[in-house]
Parts: C-alpha cells; structure tokens; sequence
C-alpha cells in the first residue's frame, strides 16, 4: 500500500471520529481517491459548479458552510474552497439518488427558511445561524430512525467537515505537526500542547 493511501485511510479515520463514527460510503470515497477542489490560481477563471447549479444552491450551501466552520482565528471553511470540493465530490462520487436527495433537501430547506418572511440569504446573521442550528438538531434527532435516509443538512455537515479537514488549510491551522519518526510522549497535559490533534 503506497504511503499515499495511508495517509489518505488515517484521514478517513480521523474524519469518522469527528462526525461521531458514522460517515457515508460516498464521502469515504471521495477521501480514499483523493477528491479535492484546488485552491483558485491567481487570474483563474470563477469557479464553475457541476451539479448545484440552480438558482441560489451554491450561494446557500456556501452560506451554510460558512456557518458550520466560520473564520475565526483560523482560516473558516470559506478560506478552504469548502463550498466547490461539496459541488465536486456529490457530482463525481456520490450516486445519482443521494445527489437528488441532497438537491431537494436543499430546495425544502430554502422553503422552510423562507416562512420566517425572508429568504434564506437574505436573513441576518442571526437568523441564519438560528435556522442552521435548529435544522441540525432536528435532523440529528431523527437519525437513529430506522431506514431514515441522511438528510440534506447532515450530508452539508458531513462534506463541510470532510473538505475542510483535508484541505491544506484545515490540517495545517487545526493540527499540530509532528514529524515521523519522532519522540513518543504517552502522557503529555492538554494544557502543554499547541494544539490538541495531530497529523504526521
């Protein structure tokens, strides 16, 4: 097995234990070929999505990933071309029904935040991250339903945090380096590290 690929199986390991041990087959796939948008070279023509290319779709998922993993001291999911890997990968690697799946999860998602009066992209702040939260709580209140499919806010979540935590970005600002091989320390207080996840 080529170094590669194992560094690609520990990310997909790592990416499981942050979604709580539970990540869909397609998003491992998209991990294990390393599937990836690539930061926009300088001069580069706009990006230009291959699936969500309805009116608004992209505009709301990039609001929703923004949400999800904001800029904050560290670069947000924004700052790592989060919103194009989600177009990519559910245009290349996911099948057809989870692709429709999460286009009309997308549309109802739209039309439920519009019955607060407003659009959903054209709420404040506030109201955005309210109705992100509470579509959160719902939908991870239904997952252990039996055959319940994972709906279209859990599968945003899920390829937030996927492109995210494989971007170049998100590993190098969240996770603290070590190089191999290197000191083994069992027992180091959380408090003397840096950061408290590793990659090598």
């Amino acid at each position: 097995m080529s170094d590669e690929m194992m560094q690609r199986r520990e990310l997909l390991r790592r990416a499981t234990w942050m979604l709580g041990g539970a990540i869909s087959a397609p998003a491992a796939l998209a991990i294990l070929q390393g599937c990836s948008a690539k930061d926009p070279a300088v001069g580069a023509t706009a990006f230009k999505p291959k699936l969500l290319t309805g009116a608004s779709q992209m505009d709301i998922v990039t609001a929703i990933a923004d949400i999800i993993i904001p800029k904050t001291d560290t670069s947000g999911a924004l700052d790592a071309n989060v919103p194009a890997f989600i177009d990519l990968v559910l245009a290349d690697v996911y099948p057809q029904d989870a692709q429709q799946r999460f286009t009309a999860g997308l549309g109802e998602f739209a039309a439920a935040a519009a019955t607060s009066g407003k659009p959903f992209l054209e709420q404040d702040p506030a109201q955005r991250v309210a109705f992100v939260k509470q579509s959160l709580e719902e939908a991870l209140a239904a997952e252990g339903t039996p055959k319940h499919p994972k709906p279209f806010i859990l599968m945003a979540r899920e390829l937030t945090l996927l492109g995210y935590f494989t971007s170049k970005v998100g590993i190098t600002e969240n996770m603290e380096y070590v190089a191999v091989p290197t000191a083994y320390h069992g027992c180091v207080p959380l408090s003397q590290m840096k950061k408290h996840v590793y990659w090598e």
